[in-house]
């Protein structure tokens, strides 16, 4: 009974371990593949890693999810690749290549097999930043140079913590001096040296590192005073004024010039005294001062950083206390005649200078002025481009500080004879020279040829000035333009009446010349000179002949010819017109000459 006891006892429980085994096993379904992770999430956390998390599919647990596939597309671009499985729902992908582009997709996996793919999550590795652009290097003092820029296109996906500052000077490599330790696009340099340059380049900083350099380096240089002013000259100008002139200094210091600081030695010695402190203006006259006394100067620029490198000293004398007046006349001029186109002048100071220094002498020619003050106390002059055998009348007077003085005597010259035949033994400055028929037409020839140089000579000369003045006002400071266009202009003006006296000169000569020609035909006796001989009676000939109707004819084309002349057609037609009309007088007076002997020779024969 006890065995048959324990016997129904393992039955009942054996019994009712296998009924639910049985239930469970009648409401049992068909297992299937999971559904797919959710809210796939990629971060960049260095260069090199990627931070992965997601969410398990629902129903992960009855699914019965044991991992995930993880697969990624380098560059963002291509296939997806096998990566790594996991359990987790988070995953550090390392080894990666900095600022490059990645692409992430997860699968869920159970014992049936592996899911969908879940959503692409991209992320890009971090990087340094790019370059700063826009770098600019400003002076603003002898000591400082401020930088600024414009932040980096790509901050390298972290931001930017600060920018390195490298520095050099002009000529060599920057170097770096300083980290800002702030993400400021603008940088003050201190404590530089005065008129030196220097050059800058920038790199920003973030959490991965140090990114490029600017892509062009800055440069500047820091102020600084003024070069020394140029061309100081001191004039005096009475016993009590000395006039001070100079021009501005080549080197600014990067800073206008805002004026000048005038200094003086009294006596030419001890030490220098400030006269004055002037504006942009480069002259200055210093007046109160004592006679026959001796005074050194010297000038200073001045800007907004101070006062510049003096000038280069210059000495001047006032006058003495007598009391000047102009000078007495020179003495002793004389005309020497050089050649056919030139007079040399000489003479002797005057014998009174008015009790101040000869400062030049103005020389007048046949009454007019052509030089109104040589600026010399020199006491010769050349007188050049005159014409040949022409008579020219000089007179001068002395320059002194109290004006003009007294004038000389006159005094003539007569330049040589470039056409006219000259007997044996006599030399080429013959005033006795006398222009002929046959030598007329080479005189007007030459002549026309000297008013074409004349005039070639004028037109170069004043475009060459033009041409110079257009450098000077290119090249010149804004400051100086309208002085330099001052100079420029009187310069030109001067070249001008230089040439118009030249250019009178010319007119007279060819008055005198048509004068000659008039003066020969009306004469009782006209010279032809050649180089066998001399026909004499010309116009007591010329009258025998009018019997003859050929010799009428031709009288009255020589008449002809000589009133063209007068009238001064050769001016107005061209040269070959003017030898034309001068061989047709030449050719009139040969047969003139002829009629003249064969006229003789039978007087002779008729006494016979």
């Amino acid at each position: 009974m006890k065995t048959l006891g324990i016997s129904l006892v393992l039955i009942l429980l054996l019994g009712s371990l296998v009924s639910p085994i049985g239930v469970l096993s009648a409401f049992a379904t068909t297992q299937t593949t999971p559904l797919p992770p959710t809210a796939l999430n990629a971060t960049a956390v260095s260069g090199t890693k990627i931070f992965l998390m997601w969410t398990a599919p629902i129903n992960a647990t009855q699914d019965g999810v044991s991992g995930y596939k993880i697969e990624m597309r380098p560059s963002c671009s291509g296939f997806f690749n096998f990566l790594v499985n996991t359990t987790a729902t988070s995953f550090l992908s390392t080894g990666l290549t900095n600022a490059t582009c990645y692409q992430f997709r997860v699968h869920a996996i159970n014992s049936v097999g592996v899911s969908s793919p879940s959503n692409n999550a991209t992320a890009t590795t971090l990087s340094v930043p790019s370059a700063p652009t826009n770098l600019l290097a400003t002076a603003v003092s002898s000591s400082q140079i401020n930088l600024s820029w414009a932040t980096p296109s790509n901050n390298g996906g972290t931001p930017i913590t600060s920018y390195k500052i490298l520095k050099s000077l002009c000529a060599g490599n920057p170097t770096t001096i300083t980290n800002t330790a702030n993400a400021s696009t603008m940088y003050s340099d201190t404590g530089l040296s005065a008129n030196t340059c220097y050059q800058y380049n920038v790199e920003a900083v973030n959490a991965i590192g140090i990114g490029s350099s600017s892509t062009h380096n800055a440069t500047a240089t820091t102020l600084s005073v003024p070069s020394a002013p140029a061309k100081l000259a001191a004039a005096t100008i009475s016993s009590s004024q000395i006039n001070l002139t100079w021009s501005a200094p080549s080197n600014n210091g990067g800073t206008p010039i805002t004026g000048y600081k005038i200094e003086r030695k009294t006596a030419c010695t001890g030490s220098f005294i400030t006269l004055a402190n002037t504006g942009n203006s480069s002259t200055y006259s210093d007046t109160g001062l004592t006679a026959n006394t001796c005074y050194l100067y010297r000038v200073d620029a001045v800007n907004a950083i101070g006062t510049g490198l003096p000038s280069p000293e210059v000495v001047a004398i006032t006058n003495s206390s007598l009391q000047t007046h102009v000078p007495s006349a020179p003495t002793g001029l004389h005309v020497t005649t050089i050649s056919n186109s030139t007079l040399k002048l000489t003479w002797h100071s005057p014998s009174n200078s008015g009790d101040s220094k000869i400062t030049g002498y103005l020389i007048q020619r046949n009454g007019t002025i052509i030089v109104s003050n040589t600026l010399t106390n020199q006491t010769i002059f050349t007188n050049t481009n005159l014409l040949p055998n022409h008579k020219e009348t000089y007179r001068l007077a002395a320059w002194n500080s109290a004006g003009l003085g007294a004038f000389s005597s006159f005094v003539s010259g007569i330049t040589m004879s470039s056409t006219s035949v000259s007997s044996p033994g006599t030399s080429g400055n013959n005033t006795n020279a006398t222009t002929t028929f046959s030598n007329l037409g080479q005189l007007i020839s030459d002549f026309v040829h000297k008013r074409n140089a004349l005039l070639k000579q004028q037109r170069a000369e004043i475009l060459n000035a033009i041409h110079e003045c257009h450098t000077e006002m290119k090249n010149a400071s804004p400051d100086d333009r309208k002085q330099t266009h001052d100079e420029c202009k009187a310069k030109i003006k001067e070249l001008r009446e230089k040439y118009k006296e030249s250019r009178k000169q010319l007119q007279d000569k060819f008055k005198q010349i048509r004068e000659q020609f008039e003066l020969q035909i009306q004469d009782e006796k006209i010279k032809l000179v050649n180089a066998t001989s001399i026909v004499h009676d010309l116009q007591k000939e010329i009258k025998q002949s009018e019997e003859n109707e050929q010799s009428e004819k031709e009288t009255k084309h020589s008449q002809n010819s000589t009133a063209n002349l007068k009238e001064g057609k050769p001016f107005g037609n061209s040269t070959g017109n003017t030898k034309k009309e001068m061989k047709n007088i030449k050719n009139d007076l040969k047969k003139q000459k002829g009629k003249s002997e064969d006229n003789k020779k039978g007087q002779h024969n008729e006494e016979d």
